[in-house]
């Protein structure tokens, strides 16, 4: 069962892709940050050692469905945000838009409404933390590159928790 979630989940982080971002101040989306002022377009991506199937394979291996989240049959999604530095180590990992989407209604009732928005909170911040903790796991990336040289690019990672039917 909880090979059937992992894989759900990747899925949908494989369909939803893997984007470089920057700032929400930028102007332009998959910029890189080369000088304090300066903003480009990188040319090469930043990319997990092997690609695309080898980061979903570490994902698959490494991220663990919270279990508190799995009682109350509860699913969602984060984006972590990283940057690739340009010796491809992880830095400013953080969570953004964590959200509860499905929840088991009939056990999630029997809850007082403060207890359910208590527990809201708590999936969102236990789905935050799982992502962040796996993240710091991972081996340094490819570096991306610009005009040749290599650049910090910060990075948008999509990761779905679902449970398997």
């Amino acid at each position: 069962m909880m090979k059937k979630t992992v894989l759900m989940m990747l899925l949908l982080a494989l369909t939803m892709g893997v984007k470089a971002q920057c700032e929400k101040t930028c102007e332009k989306k998959d910029s890189v940050e080369v000088k304090d002022s300066e903003k480009i377009k990188p040319e090469v991506m930043p990319e997990y050692p092997g690609g695309r199937e080898a980061l979903m394979s570490f994902l698959s291996k490494n991220i663990q469905y919270p279990k508190l989240a799995q009682q109350y049959g509860v699913e969602g999604r984060v984006l972590m945000r990283f940057v690739v530095d340009t010796d491809g180590s992880l830095k400013d990992i953080a969570a953004s838009d964590c959200r509860i989407e499905r929840f088991n209604t009939t056990k999630f009732s029997q809850e007082t409404e403060a207890r359910q928005a208590q527990l809201k909170e708590e999936f969102a911040l236990l789905f935050a933390k799982e992502g962040a903790r796996v993240i710091r796991k991972m081996d340094k990336w490819i570096p991306g590159k610009a005009k040749g040289e290599k650049v910090r690019v910060k990075f948008t990672l999509p990761i779905s928790f679902r449970l398997s039917k």
